[in-house]
């Protein structure tokens, strides 16, 4: 079966991680790019744990200690719209798809 048919396709939003600042830059704050994955504070921010993240698709990147507050906001969105699916709906979390984002 196509995960189309059967599934409700849920796309995880990307990570967002400070870029390094380089030194012929001298320090200036580039911005964000996408990440890796969650650190495990953010995911405990928002009230998961490692091992239902994973069960969800959701990345974790384990070795990362800081906790963005943007990455925070967008989990819990994303965990809204999930509960509602499956209030909706009324099926088993594991007939979601969870798709994650691809990197640009």
């Amino acid at each position: 079966m196509n995960s189309e048919t059967c599934c409700i396709v849920v796309e995880v939003p990307a990570p967002k991680v400070k870029k390094v600042a380089l030194v012929k830059y001298r320090g200036i704050e580039l911005g964000f790019k996408i990440g890796r994955g969650y650190s495990l504070g953010e995911l405990k921010e928002v009230g998961l744990n490692y091992k239902l993240a994973r069960q969800l698709n959701i990345p974790v990147d384990s070795r990362r200690k800081s906790v963005h507050k943007e990455n925070v906001e967008s989990l819990k969105l994303f965990l809204d719209q999930i509960k509602e699916i499956v209030n909706a709906r009324k099926t088993k979390p594991a007939r979601i798809a969870v798709v994650a984002q691809a990197k640009e």
